[in-house]
């Protein structure tokens, strides 16, 4: 039976070794093999095509794909729950009826949120209120907080003192103020690692996340703390820190700001790259390709608040296009580093790093390219992020099968002509 590679073997030793704690009594996946016999736990490389990783508490199952005859999965009842709620976002009856739905598919975190959801905006839906374990009081429903029973403007109020934290499934959101635009958050984080593992899943070898990954989403670019001169949504990855930080801008904001390029920079650390190295906390494996993913996804997810859904890729300021028009060439971008290339300068320079990696990563992953890059840059991104080869230029070279150099001519084409050109 086929074994994974060496680097990539100690990536899902390591995982596996620190899941038993976090998902020990979490049963919630079931494989059936051919012969009859019934597996359950949970699934950590679901996306192998060979071999499958399969945790119970502290024990470790090994299944060969060719051996079975179905799977259970609790992501397929995530991408289920998903779906369901875009369908029906505009029947409130069945926004309703979708809690008992995910209450009884094993998605609890899904279930509060959506019931959440449903009081945010109806404070008189009753079944909703009762199942989140509210209590009606003489002025209205209170909501439990640290043994306390308030009102929802009494919470509201002491989330500006305390963060608040909104548990899903693979997400769980912290806030300091604006309950319903976290909880909104909070469900298209959700959608967001369906449409990720859908996407790039395969392609990468993405494991699944068996512990919710948490993104701070601070009320104001005040309470936020930047991360370089300008403030920018980041991630700080294990063992610094494993959270993902943004904020709201601007009047009455609907979403945090790139809600999806920080969610998915969780993604990639939680099911790809794991931790970074100890000594420097703003060390990354492959920078240009962490940021190019992110910016990649929240380019594409689109949608009002709370039912965000994949739509057609938005395009990028195009600063790009100017960038390979200079001195900087695509060699350049990468060996840029995270802290110094991306965000600790509030200049010209770094907003073309920015964009330059936002238009490479999007132009490597269209399918319509000739020849082909889709395919072969997943492979080199599964090896520069997920076996932690980083931002070597001849791996790049070889997994492509051309030089860096050689992209330059056929990119800018298509940047011109994604700038009408």
């Amino acid at each position: 039976m086929p074994r994974p590679r060496t680097a990539l073997l100690a990536a899902l030793l390591h995982a596996a070794a620190v899941a038993p704690m976090l998902a020990q009594d979490d049963l919630r996946d079931t494989v059936t093999r051919a012969d009859g016999k019934v597996f359950t736990g949970r699934l950590l490389t679901p996306h192998s095509p060979d071999e499958l990783l399969l945790l119970q508490g502290g024990k470790r199952v090994r299944l060969a794909r060719a051996d079975l005859a179905s799977t259970d999965l609790l992501a397929d009842r995530i991408r289920e729950s998903c779906a369901r709620r875009l369908r029906l976002k505009d029947s409130p009856k069945a926004q309703w009826f979708l809690v008992e739905w995910a209450e009884a598919q094993g998605l609890p975190g899904l279930a509060r949120a959506q019931a959440m959801l449903l009081v945010l905006d109806d404070d008189g839906n009753a079944p909703a209120h009762e199942f989140l374990g509210h209590k009606k009081g003489p002025k209205g429903w209170l909501w439990e907080l640290d043994g306390r029973w308030l009102a929802r403007e009494q919470l509201e109020n002491a989330i500006l003192e305390k963060p608040y934290e909104i548990a899903g499934e693979r997400f769980a959101v912290v806030c300091d103020g604006g309950l319903r635009t976290n909880v909104a958050a909070l469900l298209d984080l959700e959608h967001l690692a369906v449409v990720c593992h859908d996407r790039l899943g395969a392609g990468l070898q993405l494991r699944e996340s068996l512990a919710p990954m948490r993104i701070v989403c601070s009320r104001s670019v005040q309470t936020f703390p930047k991360w370089g001169f300008r403030p920018v949504p980041y991630y700080v990855p294990a063992p610094h820190g494993d959270v993902g930080r943004t904020f709201y801008a601007g009047a009455g904001p609907v979403r945090p700001e790139k809600l999806f390029f920080v969610g998915t920079q969780a993604l990639l650390h939680h099911c790809l790259i794991g931790e970074v190295a100890r000594a420097n906390d703003r060390d990354r494996t492959c920078p240009w390709l962490e940021v190019g993913f992110g910016m990649y996804l929240e380019n594409l997810m689109a949608g009002p608040a709370g039912f965000a859904a994949p739509g057609e890729l938005r395009a990028q300021d195009l600063q790009a296009l100017s960038a390979l028009g200079r001195d900087f060439r695509l060699s350049q971008l990468l060996h840029l580093p995270m802290y110094g290339g991306f965000y600790l300068m509030d200049d010209t320079a770094t907003a073309l790093h920015w964009s330059a990696s936002t238009m490479f990563v999007a132009w490597l992953l269209d399918p319509g390219n000739d020849p082909q890059t889709r395919e072969p840059f997943l492979a080199y991104a599964a090896q520069a992020l997920g076996e932690k080869k980083g931002d070597s230029s001849s791996l790049f070279d070889r997994a492509m099968g051309r030089r860096v150099e050689e992209f330059e001519a056929p990119f800018t084409k298509w940047l011109a002509k994604q700038a009408g050109f």
